[in-house]
Order: structure tokens, then sequence, then C-alpha cells
């Protein structure tokens, strides 16, 4: 729960009528009121809202994007002065952001929570209960991600140049898959036969089904992740079969520690994956689906 709750800037009142109702969205918390939209951190220290360990702006402002588009809003232009990664916006939801005013703003007075409207917004509303963060786990995985965006920092796993990174990032983030003989996920160039495959043309549904996980120990996991891998107490990665039939390996998000069993329904959310030429790179991760 959050405490001492009026002390805080993050109040929006719409007519007089406070926005108190919120739901869970990829993580998040969000909230609808007309045509303003809202999405929170799940997490908050001291009472305030704070980023969990895989999350930023360009993660939020893409889900809440995508929340909007689900209510039969289109969203082709945005103006922000978040620290965000637009390119990865722009590939994940089509959508132009830029510090020009435009018809949608984002409207941010706080860490980890802000506005999408089409009018002026002074104070924004937060969830009453939000979860508990630890201060110092928190302050560790904000100090491994600095060290790992540092330029000095260079990977001994396998190595993917920032072109190879944005080439593909379309359809990783996307989930568009090839449908030539077969649903070919992800896509690749030629066949078995070394024939050349046409290019990714279906989307694949947002929910896949749990056949096997697996838990890497920090000292086993992959180099990308080892300044964060001690502190989430390992790396987590899950086999998901698409309804379409293809099947692909996973990370689980990192701030979440669900049950997972076999058989069990996840959706695909954009999350941070780890840092690489002083670059945030971004990716696909699934959590298990409330529903």
């Amino acid at each position: 729960m959050l405490e001492d709750q009026e002390q805080l800037v993050l109040y929006m009142f719409l007519g007089g009528r406070e926005m108190t109702e919120f739901c869970d969205w990829q993580g998040y918390k969000v909230s609808q009121s007309d045509n303003v939209f809202t999405i929170c951190s799940r997490w908050h220290m001291s009472g305030i809202p704070v980023f969990s360990a895989d999350c930023d702006y360009t993660t939020m402002l893409i889900s809440a994007i995508q929340f909007i588009n689900g209510t039969g809003i289109e969203i082709k232009n945005i103006s922000s002065q978040l620290n965000i990664d637009s390119s990865v916006i722009k590939i994940a939801t089509d959508v132009d952001v830029s510090q020009d005013l435009q018809q949608w703003q984002v409207y941010c007075f706080g860490d980890a929570t802000f506005s999408i409207s089409q009018s002026n917004i002074e104070k924004i509303v937060i969830p009453n209960e939000l979860n508990q963060i630890d201060n110092d786990r928190y302050q560790s995985i904000i100090d491994a991600w600095t060290m790992e965006l540092q330029e000095s920092n260079v990977s001994q796993g396998a190595y993917i140049s920032s072109q190879q990174y944005l080439e593909s990032l379309d359809t990783r983030l996307n989930l568009i898959a090839q449908s030539d003989k077969g649903v070919i996920w992800p896509p690749r160039q030629l066949d078995d036969n070394g024939i050349k495959i046409s290019d990714a043309n279906l989307k694949l549904s947002n929910h896949a089904t749990i056949e096997s996980w697996t838990k890497l120990s920090p000292a086993g996991a992959p180099s990308e992740f080892s300044l964060r891998a001690p502190i989430l107490g390992g790396i987590s990665t899950a086999l998901v079969k698409f309804n379409e039939g293809p099947r692909g390996v996973f990370l689980l998000v990192d701030d979440e520690e669900s049950q997972i069993e076999i058989g069990m329904i996840c959706e695909f959310v954009v999350r941070r994956i780890y840092a690489q030429e002083g670059q945030i790179r971004y990716g696909t991760k699934v959590r298990i689906s409330p529903n």
C-alpha cells in the first residue's frame, strides 16, 4: 500500500472526478478516463513508483500505446520528453515519437508513471496498491545496468552488432513469422534445402503455451547477464508453442516469480534484454498470462 499518498504530486482530476480505476496490463497498472490513459509501474519504494529490473520508459510507452490501440484508438504521432528509444517504439508500435507538439502528448510528473492525453494534464493519480521493492536489490540492479552500459563492458559471449540487432528487431518485437511451406519463426533466409524463403509476413498471436522451462543459476547464465543474474537469483527461460505451430525460446520477465507449469498460457511483452556497446537491447519476453 502507498502511504502518505497525499504528499505526492502524482494526482489528476478530470472535471472534478478523481481517476482511480486501474487494471493490470502487461505487468503494469493502467487506467483510462475518457481519452486520458495512465500507466504506472507495479513497484514502489518509499511510496514512489520505480522501474522494475527490466523496465524503463521505452518498455512502458510501448505497452501504453498497445493498450490504447486495444481500445480502438489509433495513434500515429506522439509528443514526449521522456528518455526513450524512439526507434524501438516506432518498430514495436508504428508510432512516431518526437519532442514537437503533437495531438497526443505524454505527461510525466515522476519516475515510472505517465499519462497520454490530447488535453493538458497538471497532475497524475497513481494506484492505491503497489508492490514494495527491496531497496538494496533495486539499487544493485541500477548499478548493474550502469556498468553494463559502459563502453568498456565487452560481452564474452556471442557478439551481436547494432546493425544485426536492428535488422531482426521488427520480427522479434512484433512476432512476425514466415508462412512459406509452413509457419517459420524466427525467420530465416534459407530452408533446410538451401532454397530462399519468402519474407516474414505473418503476425503470430500474442499468447502461447509453455512446453518447458528452466532456470539458469547465476554462475551458469550467459555473460551478457553476468552482472544482473546474481542479483536476480538466476535467469529463467521458457520453450513455448505458438497457436500457429512454431516454437521459440524466450526469457521470462525479471520482476515476477510465477509458479510456472507446463501447459500454462503466457503472453509476450517488450522488456530490456541486456546492454551492449553502450546501448540497451530490447526484445520480447514472456510472462504468465493473468487470464
